[in-house]
């Protein structure tokens, strides 16, 4: 038998077979190591392609090392992302109208309890809680007896719509069986209606009879039985409730007497309805749903004047409305200033103060324009003209022709104002302002067409001096020269003339 050996001699010569083994279970050496990272580096720096997966898809180089490794139980073959995907299979999504069996038993019923089934019927397709049979005293997982079949269990995904639609797996074969059914059940009322009034014929007919025996038996009962049988009325068929009878519009609880109650937007039967008081498409609005016809439907026609409806807005410019109108806008302007006033709840208050508000404002108005009069005056002007005088209406007779002419009385005059008229200075035969001149943007005279006011009228051949020399300042640089002599001379002779 071989000495024994110390531990570190042992240690010595099992150390490189221990390294061999390291590195061919995936252990890498530093050399490898530093390659590896170059490689990662120039891959991030973009100088060589990225790495490619089993599928043929380039990795990011830029992904961690953490994410981009596939753990070592997944036995990973070659370097991709599959692993970071949900591998979890999406079944088919099924829509509203998909049809999903419910209560069918999937086979016979087992014969004994099976583990994981219900413990109340025994049925491997639901739990205890979600069961709908009777809760049993002894369930079966105790007793052993009277196990339920299983169901039949479709896993079906349904969509947004399907999931939330209230008529989905409603089979409407169903419904013919609810139609059936009240068929039937009405068919039952009927003959039983049908027996309940045939007994009652008969009935009657026996209680007729009886009485025919009894006018027979004696006459002390016969004038009572002829009083009876003579005297005519409603049978039960012909009476009529008198829930039926109530007339429309009138008052249940009021006496017999009582008028008739009114609706705001019904008119009276018998008048016209103020839609069709012009069919025209063009003519005032009708509105269906308020019952309003603001505008007059006969406006502007003959049967205007004659009509007795002017439309609604006819109603709110008339009476008290006015009135009530201006009360609510007082209404509000003092609510603005502070003051709370409510018109519905105490109408007298308001109207009394905005009685006293309207004397107080004429007042102090009075006050106000009397003081001014009083300081600078005019009160003669405050003093309307008469009607006649206003309107320049007179009762002079006046008539004209066809083109307009004067054929007999007075024309009439044409008003002027209060400054003077057609007055002529410096011998001109036209006023200042009758000529605009468009080269100088001044106004002046017509005859002559000076500009200059208060100068002396030069006629016609001023004016055509004035021409020629607006001509020549309008001429080139050229023809200036000779066109000022020119008009030089002919104003020269002008003047003379």
């Amino acid at each position: 038998r071989a000495p024994l050996e110390s531990d570190g001699a042992q240690h010595r010569r099992e150390t490189p077979a221990l390294f061999a083994v390291c590195n061919m279970s995936g252990l890498k050496s530093s050399e490898d190591r530093r390659r590896e990272r170059e490689l990662e580096e120039a891959r991030k720096a973009g100088t060589i392609p990225a790495e490619r997966d089993a599928d043929g898809n380039e990795i990011n180089p830029h992904i961690p090392q953490f994410m981009a490794q596939a753990p070592w139980y997944l036995n990973a073959e070659g370097p991709g992302l599959k692993h970071q995907k949900n591998l979890k299979q999406k079944g088919q999504v099924a829509s509203a109208t998909d049809f999903k069996p419910r209560g069918q038993k999937a086979g016979p019923a087992a014969t004994y309890f099976r583990k994981g089934a219900c413990t109340n019927c025994g049925a491997m397709t639901h739990s205890t809680k979600d069961c709908v049979e009777r809760p049993r005293k002894k369930g079966a997982r105790y007793s052993g007896k009277d196990i339920k079949p299983d169901e039949v269990t479709v896993d079906m995904a349904y969509d947004y719509a399907g999931k939330r639609d209230h008529w989905a797996q409603f089979d409407p074969a169903a419904h013919m069986d609810k139609i059936r059914a009240h068929e039937a059940e009405a068919e039952v009322r009927r003959k039983a209606a049908q027996q309940k009034k045939l007994g009652e014929l008969a009935a009657r007919e026996r209680k007729r009879e009886r009485r025919g025996k009894g006018k027979e038996g004696g006459e002390g009962d016969s004038a009572t039985d002829t009083d009876t049988d003579g005297s005519v009325g409603p049978s039960d068929d012909e009476k009529v409730d008198e829930a039926e009878q109530v007339i429309i519009g009138q008052d249940v609880k009021a006496p017999a007497g009582k008028a008739k109650a009114s609706v705001r937007n019904l008119r009276i039967r018998e008048d016209t309805a103020k839609y069709l008081l012009n069919l025209d498409v063009n003519s005032a609005y009708y509105d269906p749903k308020t019952r309003s016809m603001r505008d007059n439907p006969l406006r502007g026609s003959a049967l205007a004047d004659a009509s007795t409806f002017a439309g609604d807005n006819f109603q709110r410019a008339t009476g008290d409305a006015v009135q009530m109108a201006q009360l609510q806008l007082y209404e509000f302007e003092a609510y603005e200033k502070g003051q709370s006033m409510q018109m519905n709840a105490d109408p007298t208050t308001v109207e009394m103060m905005n009685k006293i508000y309207r004397e107080k404002k004429e007042k102090l108005k009075d006050t106000r324009s009397n003081k001014i009069l009083e300081k600078y005056g005019g009160q003669q002007h405050l003093a309307a003209p008469p009607k006649e005088l206003l309107f320049a209406q007179t009762e002079d007779y006046v008539e004209y022709d066809r083109s307009g002419g004067l054929r007999a009385g007075k024309e009439k005059a044409v008003a002027k104002s209060r400054y003077e008229e057609d007055v002529l200075e410096q011998n001109h035969l036209a006023v200042w302002g009758s000529h605009f001149d468009t080269t100088t943007f001044r106004w002046g005279y017509a005859d002559d067409h000076s500009t200059l006011r208060n100068s002396y009228s030069t006629g016609a051949a001023g004016r055509r001096a004035r021409e020629m020399a607006a001509a020549a300042l309008s001429a080139p640089a050229a023809a200036a020269g000779s066109g000022d002599a020119a008009g030089g001379a002919a104003a020269a002779g002008g003047l003379r003339a």
